[in-house]
């Protein structure tokens, strides 16, 4: 099972660097779906995964929920 969570974390980081509307942020809903989707995962595991990655939940400046890459923390190389 360790195995399966190593290679969705690393599935989903390299889906997310090689589409470029993903570079500075996720939101929260619509696109997480859309990753689930094309990935074959849940959108609850997506959610998990991206915290492992490093990401965090914030709201932006128009109240949307979006998921951005904390800058100081994890980098996946």
């Amino acid at each position: 099972m360790a195995k399966d969570n190593n290679l969705q974390a690393k599935d989903l980081d390299i889906y997310i660097l090689r589409n470029s509307r993903f570079k500075s942020f996720i939101f929260d809903h619509k696109e997480i779906r859309c990753i689930a989707n094309n990935l074959g995962l849940a959108p609850d595991c997506v959610r998990t995964e991206l915290r492992k990655l490093g990401y965090c939940l914030i709201k932006n400046d128009h109240g949307r929920m979006v998921w951005k890459r904390d800058q100081l923390g994890h980098t996946p190389w």
